[in-house]
């Protein structure tokens, strides 16, 4: 284990050198990302899927990895709101904290860490983690970030399926029929081999990206915000622990017990200032929070990864 945290630091660490260095500024890493969102891992999340002969209970686990994702945020986020009241968070910003604090990132940090610590099933779950967190921030996330201004069935459907259809998502359901239907046996040798080449480089690209995006984003600054500085701490401490009570005595395998602790121990999403950027209020603490939450999981992050060994 201790080999797999070295690397996954190290790459972090290039990508935070390169960014000190000036060899990635912030145009060049939005760049980075968006190669990685695009492009490596999707093909990571289709080749994991269409290569795994995905058997019913595999199924199963996948569905019930969706609902535990969708219903966790929806449930801890109502939770957090309420330690954020509690506290007397600017009122404007609750909407928005509530949707920050309980969303993951678990495209660019959650794939790297389930391949490189717990094998090719735990990414197949782990994009099941994806496919809720999309359902949740495109449905009630978004609901809850525009102020709950009670708006229609037939919006609210229309923006979940906008929303929905992103790569990720595409890759994902495209690789269950493929696995599902056997399709791969049909593709030829020197396609497949692209595919895996492309996915292969996405644990290294996502972590050089994620270490960039923290050198870029000058912590001394970041650190003098306290409302960003307590809701980031309290994100990133109060999910594991909520997210431990939850799982421990549910009756699922141990690997979808993993995914889910790791899951929802992982720094907030990156998508969710972009949506309060268009539809909400505080996008600049839902930004800085991003970057906070992603600096603390390195410290976080590797104690969640070694409590989940006791389920191996």
């Amino acid at each position: 284990m201790f080999g797999q945290f070295f690397v996954l630091f190290a790459l972090m660490a290039v990508g935070y050198v390169c960014s000190r260095k000036k060899f990635l500024n912030q145009e060049m890493t939005i760049g980075v990302g968006n190669i990685v969102l695009f492009f490596t891992i999707p093909a990571l999340l289709f080749s994991s899927l269409a290569n795994t002969q995905v058997k019913n209970d595999m199924l199963i686990n996948f569905a019930t990895m969706v609902a535990l994702q969708f219903i966790s945020m929806l449930v801890f986020g109502r939770l957090i709101r309420m330690y954020y009241l509690f506290r007397k968070f600017e009122k404007s910003h609750l909407n928005m904290l509530e949707v920050t604090a309980v969303s993951v990132n678990n495209a660019f940090i959650g794939f790297p860490i389930a391949l490189m610590f717990f094998g090719e099933e735990a990414v197949v779950y782990m994009s099941a983690s994806v496919l809720g967190l999309n359902l949740y921030v495109w449905s009630i996330g978004l609901y809850i970030i525009k102020g709950i201004k009670g708006e229609r069935l037939g919006a609210m459907i229309r923006t979940l399926i906008k929303g929905a259809v992103n790569p990720n998502i595409s890759s994902i359901l495209l690789g269950l029929f493929a696995s599902v239907v056997g399709f791969m046996a049909y593709v030829p040798d020197f396609v497949q081999e692209f595919i895996n080449s492309l996915g292969s480089i996405s644990t290294p690209l996502s972590l050089i990206y994620i270490g960039a995006l923290t050198g870029n984003s000058g912590l001394k600054y970041l650190l003098k915000d306290r409302e960003s500085l307590e809701a980031s701490l309290t994100k990133m401490i109060f999910m594991p622990i909520l997210a431990f009570a939850f799982i421990y005595f549910m009756p699922v395998q141990p690997i979808v017990k993993i995914v889910y602790f790791i899951a929802m121990a992982l720094p907030s999403a990156a998508i969710v200032p972009m949506i309060v950027g268009r539809y909400g209020v505080g996008v600049e603490v839902s930004s800085k929070m991003v970057m906070l939450t992603t600096a603390f999981s390195m410290a976080t992050v590797p104690v969640c990864v070694a409590i989940s060994y006791i389920w191996v």
